[in-house]
């Protein structure tokens, strides 16, 4: 108990298991010295119900651990040295590009346009990198405020009307609420939502947008009718860099597998919950769950 970091939280996370022993548990127990020891345990209950003990697995992960931090340590500087020289290419295309405007040269016109869209991706690519390393090692910062929820739907779905000329965005909100958070995040993955919605459903031309108001929580959906994810592979959509394979899912650009897994943990900050039900060849509901300030 002396080598332990919390051993008054170990304590107690161990009477509550011999108090509950239908349960099962996994925790990673941190040590003075460095160690990280994974915990697996379960009640052992005899066919008459009576509960035996626990049986415990302990497994040492403080090399898997710290390979781990030196990876998100890379990515984190990484990203950080690619931003500057990024910004300044967007800065100089942007000027050739309106000195092209001037001149009237439209072949220079299209061609500094699509440098641009994707110098555009590669800073969102930077971004999802900066945001997951900061995740994972729980730096990743939030300003909570009030705000009206429906407010933000509404602004998020006219910016990617403006953006988007192959599907409609059908919107169907319930009565508004006032949620306490982080605005610009929640957006953050409001945004990402959507995007995906559009994107993996090329063949079709809308996106159903809706909300539900029950229970003290606002529930936001969308609904596309796109290539959709095979049931094994849903309970991993939200894992860090997890990507659908597959000759169809091959077939659509870019992305790291990161913008679902930051949403995801985004949501949890906020003491809520991310769904999503899909059947392939049919398209996907992505959502999530927030509770309604009560402030």
């Amino acid at each position: 108990m002396t080598q332990l970091k919390d051993p008054q939280g170990f304590i107690e996370r161990v009477n509550y298991c011999y108090a509950h022993p239908e349960e099962k548990v996994y925790e990673e127990v941190f040590f003075n010295d460095g160690r990280v020891i994974e915990r697996y345990g379960n009640g052992v209950i005899g066919d008459d119900g009576t509960p035996y003990g626990w049986a415990w697995y302990f497994r040492d992960v403080t090399a898997s651990k710290q390979l781990e931090k030196q990876k998100d340590d890379f990515i984190s500087m990484a990203s950080h040295e690619l931003k500057t020289p990024v910004t300044s290419l967007k800065g100089y295309t942007q000027i050739l590009r309106n000195k092209s405007i001037k001149e009237g040269n439209t072949a220079e016109i299209t061609l500094f346009a699509r440098i641009d869209k994707q110098i555009d991706k590669l800073t969102y690519l930077i971004s999802d990198l900066l945001d997951a390393t900061k995740v994972s090692n729980g730096q990743l910062s939030y300003q909570e405020d009030l705000f009206d929820f429906n407010g933000l739907i509404t602004e998020i779905v006219e910016e990617m009307r403006q953006t988007t000329q192959t599907h409609n965005l059908d919107v169907e909100l319930e009565k508004s609420a006032r949620i306490y958070g982080d605005r610009n995040r929640i957006g953050q993955v409001i945004t990402n939502i959507l995007s995906n919605a559009i994107k993996y459903s090329p063949a079709a031309d809308k996106v159903m947008v809706f909300t539900r108001h029950e229970n003290g929580h606002v529930q936001f959906y969308a609904r596309d009718f796109g290539i959709g994810i095979p049931k094994e592979k849903q309970p991993d959509v939200f894992d860090r860099f997890f990507r659908v394979n597959g000759a169809k899912k091959n077939n659509f650009a870019g992305g790291l597998g990161l913008g679902l897994y930051i949403a995801s943990e985004i949501i949890k900050q906020h003491k809520g919950t991310v769904t999503v039900e899909s059947v392939e060849d049919q398209g996907s509901t992505f959502g999530f769950v927030l509770p309604v300030s009560d402030k």
